[in-house]
C-alpha cells in the first residue's frame, strides 16, 4: 500500500494565504466580506484536514480571527463616528444659519413697528408682536442649540418668561398709547 494521496500539499505560501482566507475573509464584488471555516478552506483547497486544523490549532488562527474581527469592527465604528460627527457639524451649521436669517426677518418686521410707531402710525397688534418675539425666541433656542449650548433653563422657564414678557409688552404699548394720547390729542381727533 501507498500513502500516495491527491491532497494539495500545505506550503508555506499556501498555508499564508489559507490563514489570511480564515482571519480576514475575502471581499467580494459587492462589497461584502465572505467568512470561511476551516471545513471550507479544506474543500476550497483541497487540504487534507488533519493538517490544516493541526496548521489553525497551533498558529491560534481563532485567536486571530477574533482580534482581527474586534479591530475592523473598532475602525468601522470610528469611521461612522467621523462620519456622523461631520453631518452633526454641518447639520448645526445649517440650522444656526436658519436661526440667524429667522432673527434677521424678526429684528426687520420689529424695525417696521418701531417706525411706524415714530411715524404715529399703526403699530402691529399686540399678537403680532408676540409672534416677533416669539419668533426671536425660537431663534435664540436654535441657535443656542447649533453651538452646543444648554437650553434646559430657557426651556424650563420659557412659560413663565413668555407670560411676564407678553404682560410687559402689553403694559409698555398702552403706555405708548397713553403717551400718543397725551401728547397729541389733536391729531388723534
Amino acid at each position: 500500500m501507498t500513502n500516495k494521496t491527491d491532497k494539495t500539499k500545505l506550503t508555506d505560501t499556501l498555508k499564508a494565504l489559507v490563514r489570511t482566507e480564515f482571519v480576514q475573509g475575502v471581499e467580494l464584488e459587492t462589497g461584502e466580506r465572505q467568512l470561511y471555516t476551516i471545513e471550507d478552506l479544506i474543500k476550497k483547497h483541497n487540504l487534507a484536514s488533519a493538517t490544516l486544523y493541526r496548521a489553525s490549532r497551533t498558529e491560534g488562527w481563532k485567536v486571530l480571527r477574533d482580534q482581527y474581527n474586534q479591530e475592523l469592527q473598532e475602525k468601522l465604528n470610528e469611521e461612522r463616528q467621523n462620519l456622523i460627527t461631520k453631518e452633526s457639524v454641518k447639520w448645526d451649521d445649517d440650522i444656526f444659519q436658519s436661526a440667524k436669517e429667522l432673527r434677521k426677518q424678526a429684528m426687520y418686521y420689529l424695525t417696521i413697528n418701531n417706525e411706524a410707531m415714530e411715524a404715529k402710525s399703526k403699530p402691529f397688534q399686540p399678537s403680532q408682536f408676540l409672534a416677533i418675539t416669539n419668533a426671536l425666541l425660537t431663534a435664540q433656542k436654535l441657535g443656542k442649540i447649533a453651538l452646543g449650548e444648554i437650553t434646559e433653563n430657557i426651556n424650563v422657564n420659557s412659560t413663565i418668561k413668555e407670560a411676564e414678557g407678553f404682560r410687559e409688552i402689553m403694559e409698555l404699548l398702552d403706555g405708548v398709547k397713553t403717551e400718543r394720547l397725551n401728547s397729541d390729542s389733536d391729531s388723534l381727533h
